[in-house]
């Protein structure tokens, strides 16, 4: 999918947005960052992360995970190569777990009304939206991927990769996709006290291999846990 429509009516709606050689800002900020034209593997990629662990709020883009390799080598370059800026990392000694951040209208701005975000806790309000649910096979494996990164478990005892969720509407889209590509998996269905849990299974040496191999997980932690039992590249 080409963006570059939505792109020129979303500077034309935004007059307070200035482009700088090939560059975007506004006012009184430091930031110039890139606005992409394209719908590319990167965004897919970002997009499944930031659908599985993010937050948007008050003009501010929030990722967390526990593992700061995976924000340093995964999340932050692929959100640098994407928008041109960098994302800021902190540390939450309470919860340990890394968070990488940004507040910035322009990208916030442009995920709400071009790519489709939710504000607030993504999962919570989270409706795939058709240009991914239209989109070839390789694009929707890098979402997919993404979205394991964030959100998937690898076990420590056996092939076995997993899927929890609280947005049944990613819960039947990763169903439908895993159909398309001939994986086997188990679904089992939480009722917690506020909302549903949605969880996906995939068990077996051959039938994670399989996966793996169109699914790519970065997640530098998982990856070493499928490395006990299958190859990972």
């Amino acid at each position: 999918m080409r963006l570059e429509c939505r792109v020129k009516e979303f500077l034309q709606k935004h007059k307070d947005i200035i482009k700088k050689n090939n560059r975007f800002t506004v006012k009184k900020s430091i930031y110039k960052v890139k606005l992409p034209k394209n719908f590319t593997f990167d965004i897919c990629r970002f997009l499944g992360i930031l659908h599985g662990d993010g937050n948007m709020s008050l003009k501010r883009i929030h990722i967390s995970d526990k593992s700061k390799t995976y924000h340093e080598k995964v999340i932050q370059p692929l959100f640098q190569k994407i928008f041109g800026i960098k994302l800021h990392l902190f540390y939450d000694k309470n919860r340990n777990s890394y968070y990488s951040h940004i507040k910035n209208s322009i990208i916030y701005r442009f995920m709400v009304e071009i790519l489709e975000v939710p504000v607030g806790a993504i999962r919570v309000n989270l409706s795939i939206p058709n240009y991914i649910k239209e989109a070839t096979t390789e694009l929707k494996s890098e979402y997919i991927a993404g979205v394991f990164d964030a959100e998937g478990h690898v076990s420590k005892r056996q092939a076995e990769i997993n899927l929890s969720t609280t947005s049944e509407d990613l819960f039947n889209f990763i169903k439908v996709f895993l159909n398309e590509i001939n994986i086997k998996y188990s679904v089992y269905i939480r009722n917690r006290r506020k909302n549903k849990e949605y969880e996906i299974y995939l068990y077996g040496k051959d039938n994670i291999t399989k996966f793996t191999k169109i699914v790519k997980i970065k997640h530098p932690d998982k990856l070493l846990r499928l490395s006990k039992f299958i190859p990972v590249h």
